[in-house]
């Protein structure tokens, strides 16, 4: 493995809320614009949901070593219709002329263009480039197996006056969010940073997701990313993650609403379903799914198994079963003391 030298943990909380893409920015699949720390919902105008004050991520080294940033697995090659290294120094020439010369710029993992507007410089972006680095290499550690192939801009803004003012000038409207969004169909992350770091690698799950799992349902895709609002990594190539905000929702589900709480409900469950009445339940649920199986290091056995037999698992519970040695109903009470037991 790689230098053992590394050990960086970074713990942050999210506010959840539920919110559509920008009008006037189109997404071809608008079901996926998931934006930074905002759960969107399929139709209908922005709504919130029950709420946490996000938290400053504590974030170790400032700045990861040049050995540790040349760490991170490059994707595989672009087809031949598309140019990568043309799209990136075109991101970077639009994020010039739309923020000023002072704007700073850093492709981290191939793909990520991550842009520190002015008042995010210095220390402030080289602790994003840091972490960004050290996510993706845990992403691609044995985790996805196709990271995205086509350049991703990440807007990193100081404080809300700044955010919300990008987003005026752009959309004609505030941002979606306090915290920030991200837009598959424009493939654009804009971040308000100054409320914490952590937001971000949820975030960045779910290109991985997208590119590595296509068809992979909403609830897995939300679990792993929710998983990630709270990373723990280790050392480099390791990421997990830590219990956070939306336990005591799942709690209260066990208590008062166990027919919709339990993990099994989850199999099946339709990306509709996910995203309609319950939905804060929906990602309590997903996400400490995840965190039980990744802490018996099942998580990603099963999610390569669901994947490569969706075709003939669309559920995930044979998959599931398989990894496990039960069924997902045979499972749940054991998950249920575990989630009590946090």
């Amino acid at each position: 493995m790689r230098k053992a030298w590394w050990s960086w943990i970074v713990l942050a909380s999210l506010a959840p809320l539920a919110c559509q893409p920008h009008a006037g920015t189109p997404t071809p699949d608008a079901h996926r614009a998931v934006p930074l720390t905002v759960e969107p919902t399929p139709q209908g105008p922005s709504r919130m949901a029950s709420g946490e004050p996000a938290q400053t991520a504590t974030v170790g080294p400032a700045v990861a070593p040049p050995e540790a940033q040349a760490a991170t697995p490059p994707p595989p090659p672009p087809p031949p219709s598309y140019d990568l290294a043309a799209d990136l120094g075109a991101r970077k020439a639009k994020a010039t002329l739309e923020l000023g010369r002072s704007t700073v710029t850093r492709p981290v993992g191939g793909v990520f263009l991550l842009i520190g507007a002015p008042g995010w410089q210095g220390q402030a972006f080289q602790a994003s480039v840091g972490l960004v680095d050290s996510a993706l290499a845990g992403f691609a550690n044995g985790r996805f197996d196709k990271p995205p192939r086509e350049a991703i801009s990440v807007y990193l803004f100081a404080d809300a006056a700044s955010y919300n003012a990008y987003c005026k000038k752009t959309w004609g409207e505030a941002c979606m969010s306090i915290y920030g969004f991200y837009q598959p169909g424009t493939r654009a992350m804009v971040m308000n940073a100054g409320l914490g770091l952590g937001t971000l690698t949820h975030e960045l799950a779910h290109p991985f997701f997208e590119s590595d799992f296509p068809d992979g349902p909403t609830w897995l895709n939300e679990g792993i990313a929710s998983l990630y609002e709270a990373p723990v990594i280790p050392k480099k190539g390791e990421i997990t993650g830590a219990k956070n905000w939306r336990l005591p929702r799942l709690v209260r589900g066990l208590a008062g609403e166990r027919d919709r709480a339990t993990m099994s409900v989850l199999f099946g469950m339709s990306d509709a379903t996910f995203r309609g009445a319950g939905e804060d339940l929906h990602y309590a649920t997903a996400r400490y799914l995840c965190q039980w199986l990744d802490q018996q290091r099942k998580l990603w056995p099963f999610y390569h198994a669901f994947r490569d037999h969706l075709a003939d698992d669309p559920s995930g519970e044979k998959s599931f079963t398989e990894v496990m040695g039960k069924s997902p109903r045979e499972a749940a009470p054991a998950w249920e003391r575990w989630v009590k037991s946090l």
